[in-house]
């Protein structure tokens, strides 16, 4: 303001995201595509000044093609967010830095989606939004439940074919490969708990697959791809009071992605991030941390945090996600139960597409607002401290204490 394991990460590059015990695969802070970097330009940067600039990095690339490597990959281009990425040697670099319209030059790094793990639970987390207090067995909603609404999955896309989704589900784009189904499951999960007929929050809302990821990560620059889809699809379509995106996603900080969160949220464009599961502070995870991002952590059925969740002043909310039953890719009835921030993400995105069908359509910022006070205040939980022999309660002035709820009024 965050299954599997993360990158930005809804959750992006690289120390991993560990759900209670390992993550799928060992990774590291040094996880980087090799010589590709993120260029973003200066805000507010015209055509005319992007073409020169692109012609510039040609022209290093035509004074020297045996020593020099310049090259220019994939561009992005959403509201006042303008860049590009590509493969440079060090001269390159900094010969990039030096120009007046370019604002960051940054190191490629991978992404990894927020690690969830099997468990064999009931599902509650419908019950504890649709509830001002915890232990509600059914949930409570209004019929509307999202329709005319657009909730986009950033991830590794979603089987579109599940009866779960009712024929809402669509394929958006395809980042990463050829491959236009999920592999992995991650993405399905995910869309289910924004908008499947039995688990979803917003059972009416129109899902959208957008896939960035194949198994476990991609390079922040592939993530980056699918969010200019994304917000040019929205844009467009003149989405922006109707469609949230959800990235549950996460890694080491990285400016560049913050930046272009930063900028759809300017554009009134809501992300949903997920905060990660590493047990540190949410400060050190892009995107969570990114300015405009509504960041979400997750609780357990006793409105505790979770022992493996990130936390910090940079989360926004928290919502349900431990041992949260979801849609599967593995057929089209397919279920899993799982915990991790990459579950708590889609709650708040269901429920701003719940919200925006329920009470009207608003932009980004004002949905977000609306969220957030909705939300239901928890007094924080003390725990015994056998050392001490004291109650230890966390500091609320570090972080807000607020759950998700769709205000249905218990």
């Amino acid at each position: 303001m965050q299954l599997f394991t993360r990158v930005f990460a809804l959750a992006a590059a690289v120390v991993p995201f560990v759900a209670q015990a390992a993550p799928l695969a060992a990774r590291s802070p040094e996880d980087v595509t090799a010589e590709r970097y993120i260029v973003q330009l200066m805000p507010g940067v015209d055509v005319e000044s992007v073409a020169a600039h692109h012609e510039k990095v040609r022209s290093i690339r035509r004074r020297d093609d045996v020593n020099v490597t310049a090259s220019i990959d994939q561009e992005y281009d959403f509201g006042d967010f303008k860049g590009y990425t590509g493969s440079f040697d060090p001269a390159v670099v900094a010969e990039l830095e030096a120009l007046p319209e370019v604002l960051i030059v940054e190191k490629d790094s991978m992404m990894f989606p927020s690690a969830l793990v099997t468990q064999n639970n009931a599902p509650w987390g419908l019950g504890r939004i649709s509830s001002k207090s915890k232990g509600a067995t059914s949930y409570i909603y209004d019929s509307s439940a999202g329709a005319g609404t657009y909730s986009y999955v950033v991830d590794s896309g979603i089987r579109t074919t599940h009866a779960e989704f009712e024929g809402r589900a669509s394929w958006g784009y395809n980042a990463i490969d050829t491959v236009n189904s999920d592999i992995y499951g991650h993405g399905t999960f995910v869309a289910g708990v924004i908008g499947a007929k039995t688990y979803g929050v917003a059972k009416k809302t129109n899902l959208i697959g957008v896939k960035v990821f194949s198994d476990g990560g991609a390079p922040t620059s592939t993530i980056m791809s699918g969010l200019n889809w994304a917000a040019n699809d929205i844009i467009t379509k003149g989405r922006q009071t109707s469609a949230v995106i959800n990235m549950s996603i996460g890694g080491p900080a990285t400016s560049v992605f913050d930046n272009a969160v930063t900028s759809l949220y300017n554009q009134g464009i809501l992300c949903i991030i997920s905060a990660g599961n590493e047990n540190q502070p949410a400060e050190n995870v892009s995107p969570c941390r990114a300015s405009g991002a509504l960041c979400v952590g997750s609780v357990e059925s006793n409105d505790s945090r979770s022992s493996w969740s990130n936390y910090g002043s940079v989360i926004d909310i928290w919502a349900p996600g431990g041992s949260i039953l979801s849609t599967w890719h593995t057929s089209d009835t397919a279920t899993s139960t799982q915990d991790g921030t990459s579950a708590a993400a889609p709650f708040v995105a269901g429920l701003a597409s719940y919200i925006r069908g329920l009470e009207g359509l608003s932009i980004g910022p004002a949905t977000s607002a609306r969220i957030l006070a909705l939300a239901t205040y928890i007094p924080p939980l003390c725990k015994f401290d056998t050392v001490s022999g004291q109650y230890i309660c966390p500091d609320t002035t570090k972080e807000p204490n607020l759950v998700a709820y769709n205000g249905n009024g218990r």
